[in-house]
């Protein structure tokens, strides 16, 4: 049984009455939340024919919930049905929540049927199973080069977004849950340095089972907005083209393929749809890489943004461990001053990681020199989104600087619009298209690593002056 903290009481209740029928439960009572699958669990999910999830809302957050359903999920793709071994109980009045779509079109049970009666069913089902998971060969992983796969190595979290990219590829196969599916195109988009290529790569990588006929990458990078560029570059770099070829993970060439157009160069529009040669083929699931947010209006997007704080503190840890627990604090402090921007904290991490004893969090937050070697390749990203913007766009950060905020509500909005000479609205809809900026109904909020490489470029321009 597969259960977050909250819901360790329903999940013990189950776990009793499933006993009380005959039926070998594992429950591990020890693991702690956000920690990885254990070996115990990995060995006891081996010796078991099915995983039953209590998927909650909590339960997308916990890391170890997330490895024990990949796992799974991943044997049943061998075996020809993905949630074949997966039985979802579902405490909550939706479906919105539950991820990979697969699981909101299969069969789940809900509470309100009773413990004893949830307990039969899953009974049943899971003695119709004859053979244990372990059975199930996983699929061998891509045949790639060290840079790619190392950075699989070094990713960190992003659970809800690698099951927001595989419900969106495959939302086309199950139009009754998701009318909005529109093909097997989808794209992903976030600041520089946010982390979406490294999201791509490790999707691509964790579930290569789902693509037994590969896994194609193109890069754009080197191409300019230009139309004929663009398709030059793509031409020239789409593998079994003469180039780089598919990188299978089993041998096969058939069945669906996985296809990552990846660097799509800032200042290009939706019209890149018309321009690329890409795949018409329904068995070709296509992902388009992207900063600017470009293609919100046609195709679903992933947004990548700015790291959870607990994955932002994992990912310097495994560069550099705190010294104490004011170091801990001053590593905290780092992290939401960078805005949780993944590129920037391998940045501070590879920094840090031989200065035990000689530089701590704290000393190096207060020497940061945003002009100097570190500090340049800290905001490189950010500076690149600066630099395309406006007046209007950099007039608006400098006002919300002055405010010390980085979120708006509508009527704070309407107030700052009577104090600026432009359309507040205009500036806000540009920073959105550049993921400088999301909305959540009336609210808008800012990204704080932009906010503050802004903050300092106003204070370096400032000392100059």
């Amino acid at each position: 049984m597969s259960f977050s903290g909250p819901d360790r009481e329903a999940g013990r209740q189950l776990a009793n009455e499933l006993r009380t029928l005959g039926a070998r439960v594992f429950v591990d009572e020890s693991i702690e939340c956000y920690s990885g699958i254990t070996k115990s669990i990995r060995t006891a999910l081996s010796e078991s024919k099915t995983l039953v999830a209590y998927f909650s809302t909590d339960y997308a957050e916990r890391a170890a919930c997330q490895h024990e359903l990949l796992m799974v999920f991943l044997a049943g793709e061998r075996e020809g049905d993905p949630c074949g071994r997966i039985m979802v109980i579902n405490p909550e009045p939706g479906t919105g929540h539950l991820r990979p779509i697969q699981l909101a079109d299969a069969k789940f049970a809900v509470p309100d049927a009773g413990t004893a009666s949830t307990a039969g069913l899953i009974a049943k089902r899971a003695a119709a199973l004859t053979t244990p998971i372990g059975t199930v060969l996983p699929a061998a992983p891509p045949r790639w080069p060290a840079s790619r796969a190392g950075i699989v190595r070094n990713f960190v979290g992003r659970y809800r977004e690698l099951w927001d990219l595989h419900t969106a590829l495959h939302a086309a196969d199950y139009p009754l849950i998701d009318e909005s599916a529109c093909g097997s195109f989808v794209a992903v988009s976030g600041l520089p340095g946010a982390g979406k290529t490294a999201l791509a790569t490790t999707y691509a990588w964790r579930f290569a089972g789902a693509f037994p006929g590969g896994v194609r990458w193109v890069s754009l990078k080197g191409s300019s907005a230009d139309p004929e560029s663009l398709r030059l570059r793509y031409e020239a770099t789409l593998p079994g083209t003469g180039g780089e070829q598919p990188a299978r993970s089993d041998g096969r060439s058939d069945g669906a393929s996985l296809l990552i157009v990846d660097d799509i160069p800032a200042g290009v529009g939706p019209e890149l749809l018309e321009t690329l040669p890409l795949p018409t083929d329904s068995a070709v699931r296509t992902i388009l890489v992207c900063e600017d947010d470009i293609f919100r209006d046609c195709l679903p997007v992933v947004r990548v943004g700015p790291l959870p704080s607990r994955d932002a503190a994992t990912l310097l840890d495994a560069y550099r461990l705190p010294d104490d627990d004011q170091d801990r604090a001053a590593r905290d402090q780092l992290a939401e001053r960078l805005g949780h921007n993944a590129a920037a904290l391998v940045t501070v991490g590879d920094h840090l990681r031989d200065r035990h004893g000689l530089l701590s969090y704290r000393a190096f937050a207060d020497d940061l020199d945003p002009t100097g070697t570190v500090g340049g390749a800290i905001f490189a990203p950010a500076h690149g989104v600066l630099d395309r913007m406006t007046s209007a766009e950099r007039t608006f950060l400098s006002k919300a600087n002055e405010l010390q905020t980085t979120t708006f509500s509508a009527p704070e909005l309407i107030d700052l619009g009577r104090l600026v000479p432009f359309d507040v609205g205009a500036a806000l809809k540009m920073l959105r298209h550049r993921s400088a900026a999301v909305r959540i109904d009336t609210s808008w909020y800012l990204d704080p690593y932009v906010m503050y490489a802004a903050r300092l470029d106003s204070l370096v321009v400032s000392g100059r002056g």
